[in-house]
C-alpha cells in the first residue's frame, strides 16, 4: 500500500491539511461573524445612496428598491447558522488531532462529516448572500457599503467551498490509512479498567 499522497507521507499530509483547515475557517467564521454583528451598524452610519423616483428612472426600470426584511433575514440567519457550523468544525478538527497521537481512525470522522457539511454551508451562505444582493434593483447593487463586503465574502464561500472538496480528498485517504494500518482498535484512554482482582471486588 502506498503511504503517500501527492508525493508526502500521508500523517504529514494529513498535518498540513489540518493546519489549512484552521486557516480557512478563521477567515469565513471571522467573516461571518463580521456581517453578523455589524451589519446593522453600516446600515445606520453608512450614508444610503438616494432614491431617483424621476418618471425617466421609473420608465428605464432604473428605481431603487432597497432589500426586502425576508432577504435581510436570510443572511442574518446564514450567518448565524454559519457560526454554529464554525464552532462544530473547529471541534471537529480539535479531535482530529487525537488521531496523530492515537493513530485511530475513529478520530477522523467527526472531522470528515465537518468538511461534508461544509461544502453545502458554503455554497447556502454564497446563495444568502448572492440572494440579498440580487433583491436590490440593478443600478444600485453595490452602491452601498456592507453590499461590497457581501461580494467579498461571497468570494470567500466559493474559495472554502473548494478547499473543503480538496481537504475531504486528504482526510479520506489519511483515514484509509489509519484503517489498514491500525484497524478500528478502540483509544487507550476509552477502555474499559481491567480488574485487578480483591480491589475492585471489595467496593
Amino acid at each position: 500500500m502506498a503511504d503517500k499522497v501527492c508525493g508526502c507521507n500521508v500523517v504529514t499530509s494529513a498535518g498540513v491539511v489540518t493546519s489549512l483547515q484552521l486557516v480557512v475557517l478563521v477567515l469565513t467564521l471571522s467573516s461571518s461573524g463580521l456581517i453578523l454583528d455589524r451589519d446593522h451598524l453600516w446600515q445606520a452610519i453608512y450614508p444610503r445612496t438616494q432614491y431617483n423616483a424621476t418618471a425617466q428612472a421609473a420608465a428605464n426600470g432604473t428605481l431603487k428598491f432597497n432589500a426586502t426584511n425576508w432577504a435581510q433575514a436570510w443572511v442574518e440567519l446564514g450567518q448565524a447558522w454559519y457560526v454554529g457550523f464554525g464552532s462544530y468544525w473547529l471541534f471537529s478538527i480539535l479531535i482530529l488531532v487525537l488521531s496523530f497521537k492515537y493513530y485511530r481512525p475513529v478520530f477522523v470522522i467527526p472531522n470528515f462529516t465537518a468538511l461534508v457539511v461544509g461544502c453545502f454551508m458554503n455554497l447556502f451562505e454564497f446563495a444568502v448572500l448572492l440572494a440579498r444582493i440580487l433583491v436590490v434593483s440593478k443600478d444600485y447593487r453595490t452602491d452601498e457599503y456592507e453590499e461590497v463586503i457581501y461580494i467579498y465574502v461571497m468570494g470567500l464561500s466559493l474559495f472554502a467551498f473548494i478547499c473543503c472538496i480538496f481537504f475531504i480528498i486528504f482526510i479520506s485517504k489519511y483515514h484509509k490509512f489509519l484503517r489498514n494500518r491500525y484497524g478500528h482498535q478502540v483509544p487507550k484512554f476509552v477502555q474499559s479498567r481491567a480488574r485487578t482482582g480483591y480491589h475492585d471486588e471489595a467496593y
